[in-house]
């Protein structure tokens, strides 16, 4: 399943796109126009009012330990929306109405395409005394639609959210807040905000900060029938040091399951994945050290750990782990596989899975790290690619 944090996006299957979220919370979205704002009262689909032109809201109760336990639903549907629309804001609240998401579960939101299929997962940052989370938008991007990862809290709860976005609230009382001009490149919530002061750019305009492009399920072969023996001439065989493409690692220990033989199998890798973009109009990827080193680390801890994931036992994935490595990065993804004999084998498995495919092609990456490591359990070995473009401010 791909993974978006705080500021990633990613591309919407097409059709019926359907949003769950488990747990003691209340699911509820805006449809908004190119302004940022809703077209009326009727734009707000939440408990009361369940439905509105493409979009409906399915409340899960009482079918688990607490309120929302089995997850409220939002059921999107691009080509019914109402004229104007450009997103669909996801907003998520305390099903109590009073408890901050600091002393909830992670409200982690999955995404299904129209045959039930969970695509990707919208994860956001820590958060504390908050009462209302952006989740979410789904918007639309050269005649596609795509998902954008956003989770920005809200101190005031979800009247405050709605009210950003233009949805008069029925309070007791009622003040008429006063709405400030939100700048170019702005969403509506950041109006009260002050100017950024800090280095580099403001992080609240989408597409600047660094993206942390979704990761797609692990890639796994059936295991072979019987481990191989290493053969004297691969360069994964004996003691040692291990080549990884433009880096050293630790090599494996001897009677390891040593496959792929060959002069350079990650090399191969990376001439395959270069091939692929070139046949698709996308320039070839640069070899890159540092990616490399994240790549080949995380293949080995696999293998040692015996784990399969993009986050390890520690909780870091991949953004950590080339930060902690010194890359600083615009763009960041990963793909993994296991059990696959060959560089053609595995490269041709990541082609054919569409969230792997997705990320060898992505245009805004530009260089590439590889790593391969062997293993005693009964796939043998694991392989990861990282792909990055590093960071110019």
């Amino acid at each position: 399943m791909l993974e978006l944090v705080a500021g990633a996006n990613g591309p919407l299957p097409n059709g019926p796109i359907r949003i769950r979220l488990p747990g003691p919370f209340d699911l509820s979205a805006l449809v908004v126009g190119a302004d940022g704002r809703v077209g009326g009262d009727a734009d707000f689909v939440f408990y009361n009012q369940p439905s509105t032109a493409g979009v409906r809201l399915t409340p899960a109760r009482g079918g688990g330990p607490a309120p929302g336990a089995a997850g409220d639903e939002v059921t999107v549907e691009p080509g019914r929306l109402r004229g104007g629309a450009e997103r669909v804001v996801l907003v998520a609240s305390p099903a109590d109405g009073g408890t901050a998401f600091g002393r909830l579960p992670a409200p982690v939101t999955t995404v299904y395409d129209g045959a039930g299929a969970a695509v990707m997962r919208l994860v956001p940052p820590r958060l504390d005394a908050q009462t209302a989370l952006l989740v979410g938008e789904l918007y639309r991007r050269a005649g596609g639609w795509r998902v954008r990862s956003i989770g920005q809290g809200y101190a005031d709860g979800l009247a405050g959210l709605a009210r950003d976005f233009g949805v008069e609230i029925d309070e007791p009382n009622p003040v008429r807040p006063v709405v400030a001009r939100v700048p170019p490149g702005r969403r509506p919530g950041d109006a009260a905000r002050p100017p950024w002061q800090g280095a580099g750019p403001d992080p609240s305009v989408p597409g600047s900060i660094p993206t942390a492009v979704p990761v797609p399920p692990p890639l796994m072969a059936p295991p072979p029938e019987a481990l191989e023996r290493p053969r004297e001439s691969s360069p994964w065989s004996g003691q040692g040091r291990a080549r990884v493409f433009g880096v050293y690692g630790p090599g494996p220990q001897p009677g390891q399951w040593a496959h792929p033989p060959g002069g350079d199998p990650l090399a191969e890798v990376v001439m395959l994945t270069n091939q692929q973009r070139q046949a698709h109009g996308l320039p070839p990827l640069a070899p890159e050290p540092l990616l490399a080193r994240a790549a080949a680390a995380h293949s080995t801890d696999m293998a040692t750990r015996q784990f399969f994931d993009h986050r390890n036992p520690d909780g870091l994935q991949v953004a950590d782990r080339v930060t902690a490595l010194g890359y600083r990065y615009a763009t960041v993804a990963e793909n993994i596989a296991a059990g696959q004999r060959t560089p053609a084998e595995v490269v041709t498995g990541w082609m054919n899975s569409p969230g792997h495919r997705r990320n060898i092609l992505l245009p805004e990456i530009t260089q590439i790290g590889v790593g391969y490591a062997p293993s005693t359990d009964a796939y043998g070995c694991y392989w990861t690619q990282v792909f990055g473009t590093p960071r110019t401010w």
